[in-house]
Parts: structure tokens; C-alpha cells; sequence
């Protein structure tokens, strides 16, 4: 029954299902991002004398990262994987068409979302390769070896697994994470005290002498 219960795992829990779509997505994501991308920056360069292509510019500019960092979340998020939380290198608030053109072209994750965008489709085009050719071997281990009892270890499953996992962190390694060192760190904060009501006594002499407050401790 153990063996039976893990062959039959791999056929209910979905994760091979999100596998496979996992490694046959990005080549049509990837030919959705080239013609958005391509035809996005077309289209701005060429109505730049009529001023109206420089925002537009920017929106395709804007839409790239976005665009970048959505596909890999919702690619992790597919794979059951822990999504990331991704870097915003740019600080638009209260600058400019000019100042804010200025920014996302001087800024690296532009270009790295837009290497991340290119690469989705000949990569994809591999990993939608590689996903039809174990297609027929996960047929073969998981309804003809299974039932035998034969207990192969779900090689063709780990290995769908690990590609398509593999393809999609290698890709995400292009776009930045959030470091943290921008966060308030409170493991080293001071605690702060308040102090007391200022309070007052007559000494020996007849004098009006103040006490002083203490720190707590």
C-alpha cells in the first residue's frame, strides 16, 4: 500500500499538473511579452516628435518591470513555491514626466526586466521541449510500473519538479530582492523612559530641593 499511496500522491495533488505548466507557460507568456515589449517601444520612438510618444515611452518603460515582476511571482506562485519579495529601485513620488523618464531609463531592474521578458521565449521554447518529451515517460512510470508495483522512485516526476523549478529561479536571479536594510530594525531599539513628575522636599536647612528622577531599569 506505501508504494501504491506514493504513485497515486503524484496523480491527485496537482503539483505535477503545476509542474508541467510551469516548464510549458513561458513559451506562450514569452511570445505575449515580445510583442507588447517590442511593439511597446516601437510604437514610443516613433511618436517622440509628436511629444505624445515620451509618456508613452514611460508607460512601456513602467509596464516592462511590472510586467517582469508579475511573471515570476505568478510563476512561483504556480509552482507552489515561496514567492519573493521583489526590490523597487526607483522613487517616482512628486518628480516629473522628464525626471521620472530619467529614472527608469538609468535604472538597472529596467534592463534587467527587460533581458528577464526577452529570455522567456527561447527559454520557453526549451522548457515546453523538454516538458512533451517526459510527458510519455511519466505515462510510462505512473500507468504501467505503478500498478506493477514496480517502485521507481517517481524518477520522471522529481525530475519535472526540479526543471521546471530550476528554470524559474535561475530566471528570477535577474530580477533584485528586497535586501532589507531599508527596515526598522527593532531587535536594537533603546527603550526610552519617561521621567517622573518633578517633585520637591525641605531639607535640614529649610531649603526647597528638587528630587531627581530615576531611569527605569
Amino acid at each position: 500500500m506505501a508504494r501504491n499511496h506514493q504513485w497515486l500522491d503524484a496523480l491527485t495533488d496537482g503539483q505535477m499538473l503545476r509542474d508541467w505548466l510551469g516548464l510549458a507557460a513561458p513559451m506562450f507568456l514569452g511570445i505575449m511579452h515580445w510583442f507588447l515589449v517590442i511593439g511597446g517601444i516601437s510604437l514610443s520612438i516613433s511618436l517622440v516628435p509628436i511629444l505624445i510618444g515620451i509618456p508613452l515611452l514611460l508607460f512601456t518603460l513602467a509596464g516592462i518591470r511590472a510586467l517582469a515582476a508579475l511573471d515570476h511571482q505568478m510563476m512561483m506562485a504556480l509552482l507552489n513555491e515561496p514567492q519573493p519579495d521583489l526590490a523597487n529601485d526607483v522613487d517616482t513620488e512628486g518628480a516629473n514626466l522628464g525626471e521620472r523618464l530619467g529614472l527608469y531609463l538609468g535604472s538597472g531592474q529596467t534592463w534587467r526586466s527587460l533581458i528577464y521578458l526577452a529570455l522567456t521565449l527561447p527559454l520557453g521554447t526549451i522548457t515546453f521541449s523538454v516538458a512533451l518529451m517526459l510527458l510519455p515517460i511519466i505515462f510510462i512510470e505512473l500507468l504501467i510500473l505503478a500498478p506493477l508495483t514496480i517502485d521507481m522512485h517517481l524518477i520522471s516526476v522529481r525530475l519535472l519538479h526540479f526543471l521546471a523549478t530550476g528554470n524559474h529561479r535561475l530566471m528570477g536571479m535577474l530580477l533584485p530582492k528586497r535586501s532589507g536594510k531599508g527596515e526598522r530594525n527593532t531587535s536594537r531599539l533603546e527603550t526610552v523612559y519617561e521621567y517622573e513628575e518633578p517633585r520637591y522636599y525641605l531639607d535640614d536647612d529649610g531649603e526647597i530641593v528638587a528630587v531627581k528622577a530615576k531611569r527605569g531599569l
